[in-house]
């Protein structure tokens, strides 16, 4: 199963004029992008308050907490709501879903959509509630969008995919054995741990590593 949306610093939202971008305040710039109409939109900064976000360029693992927890949740309803009328197939999955494991400070969310629906409503209904497009990435994360909270500084991924797919069933087997398995949390983190220390992080390594060890779980599960 593939990582999280990747750690390189992403294209620029749609129709966003670069030195306007740069010129921004990093409170500006994540309220420009981020907010919704009416201002509504407060979710970013309950995310930040729950201690999540990471910039693009780090490499930080933390335990997960029950303030993560109840961020992720919080943030599927949104989407949930948002995305009302096209799927109710939104799942809060990945290491920040399970409590106690190590994981990076960010939120990772699956969309299900059925073979006979088309990815691009999804898509704009998210961009228009302030979720950066970042592109397909195939059967290594789907149709990724990220969640910033300033810019260069992520709160959450979202992985559009198909609904009862093969990378939708990874993600959920994966977070289902980690809640239920000591020894699948064990061996998981050790991997992830000793990746994510070494000097300087490689990342394609990093996510080698991760592949590799998921790979391996989900096959002894069977």
């Amino acid at each position: 199963m593939a990582a999280a949306a990747g750690s390189e610093r992403p294209l620029l939202p749609r129709g966003v004029d670069p030195a306007l971008w740069r010129s921004c305040s990093s409170r500006s710039a994540s309220i420009l992008f981020r907010v919704a109409p009416g201002g509504q939109y407060s979710d970013v900064d309950r995310l930040t308050e729950a201690g999540l976000g990471q910039d693009y360029d780090s490499m930080t693992l933390a335990r997960t907490t029950e303030a993560w927890l109840a961020a992720g949740l919080e943030l599927q309803r949104r989407v949930t709501h948002v995305l009302d009328g096209l799927t109710t197939h939104v799942e809060v999955i990945g290491s920040s879903s399970v409590l106690g494991l190590m994981a990076k400070p960010i939120i990772d969310l699956a969309v299900g959509l059925t073979v006979d629906q088309p990815v691009s409503p999804t898509i704009t209904r998210l961009e228009a509630d302030g979720w950066i497009y970042r592109g397909d990435a195939g059967d290594d994360g789907g149709h990724v969008l990220v969640l910033e909270a300033r810019p260069w500084h992520r709160v959450a991924h979202l992985h559009v995919v198909r609904y009862e797919g093969k990378s939708w069933r990874d993600y959920l087997r994966l977070r289902n054995l980690l809640r239920q398995s000591p020894d699948a949390r064990s061996r998981y983190e050790a991997v992830k741990v000793d990746l994510a220390q070494r000097d300087p992080v490689d990342r394609k390594a990093y996510t080698v590593g991760k592949t590799e060890v998921v790979t391996s779980l989900l096959c002894g599960s069977d």
